[in-house]
């Protein structure tokens, strides 16, 4: 994945005009970005973790001068991509059981596609609304996140949440082995810690909406402190 430093301070980010159109240019995911599923058997919990997070985003931003950011990925690459053999359960075996759970030689990936986003930049906590598809072995279900979104001390974006999945929904039978002695539960969680790299576009606008977002909560609070 493209590595990008970025120089300046979050909150000395250029200001972009609300109207302004999208450069809609393909951008990576930052590094430090993470996906790991986390479930329980009738023995132990476990959190399995994706070694490598590629992605492919080309946002492209509605006209609004709301505090609610809006649009959709004209990407036709997955926006995240999930190499089935490069997710770590810590355990050998069970990264085979999981392996083999997922088809992964048929199947050695597992995507999801963003169709639309929308901001909600008005709350304590900024949220992201997210609608697109994932793709498991052979079966592709839509699906619908609310996650958090929030700026790290280098003034990198996150989008953070989770979402529950039932195996059996993707045709994926959950582990069972020694004879029923080990079963896993056909639920488990994805959690999601995603950074998108800069993009000149549409993602530098959320990311100086946020900052502005911040720094109006912070200013709020400092002249209510002044009471005290």
């Amino acid at each position: 994945m493209r590595r990008t430093l970025l120089a300046l301070p979050f909150l000395a980010l250029p200001a972009f005009a609300p109207g302004a159109a999208a450069l809609p240019e393909h951008t990576p995911v930052r590094p430090e970005s993470r996906v790991w599923i986390t479930g329980v058997s009738n023995l132990r919990r476990f959190s399995c973790r994706a070694r490598d997070v590629e992605s492919s985003l080309a946002l492209r931003a509605n006209a609004t001068r709301s505090a609610v950011l809006s649009g959709e990925n004209v990407s036709p690459e997955p926006s995240l991509r999930i190499v089935v053999d490069r997710v770590d359960c810590g355990i050998d075996a069970m990264n085979r059981h999981l392996r083999d759970a997922l088809h992964g030689v048929a199947y050695p990936v597992i995507d999801f596609r963003l169709g639309t986003y929308e901001v909600d930049l008005t709350s304590a906590t900024p949220v992201a609304r997210i609608v697109g598809q994932v793709t498991i072995g052979s079966v592709h279900r839509p699906v619908a996140v609310t996650a958090s979104v929030r700026a790290d001390s280098l003034g990198a974006m996150h989008v953070q949440g989770t979402y529950v999945i039932q195996m059996r929904d993707f045709g994926v039978a959950a582990p069972r082995r020694f004879g029923g002695l080990l079963r896993v539960r056909d639920q488990v969680t994805v959690h999601f810690d995603v950074a998108p790299d800069a993009d000149g576009g549409a993602i530098d606008r959320l990311r100086c909406s946020l900052a502005q977002s911040v720094h109006a909560a912070l200013m709020l609070g400092a002249t209510y402190g002044t009471h005290f």
